[in-house]
């Protein structure tokens, strides 16, 4: 099992709760940059101390924002040769 950020997810809870890109920077010390390359998948690994702050900031739990994916569904899993 492979658990990665979805910045898609990030984008739609920051949207439902009526938090602009720079607002949400602002309330974790960030850039509204940072924030939009996250949404846009530009930034895909956020440390664990900044998925925290944007996880309180927004007031979900920091699983909110990940996707698991089995590592069946990993394309460089299954296109690797079977010897």
């Amino acid at each position: 099992m492979l658990v990665n950020f979805n910045g898609d997810k990030l984008r739609e809870i920051r949207e439902e709760r009526n938090v602009s890109q720079v607002n949400l920077a602002d309330r974790v010390d960030c850039s509204d940059h940072y924030i939009r390359d996250l949404e846009h998948g530009r930034k895909n690994r956020p440390s664990a101390q900044m998925l925290y702050k944007i996880a309180v900031a927004l007031e979900v739990p920091m699983e909110a924002f990940m996707q698991i994916q089995s590592e069946d569904e990993d394309i460089s899993f299954s296109a690797a040769p079977k010897f």
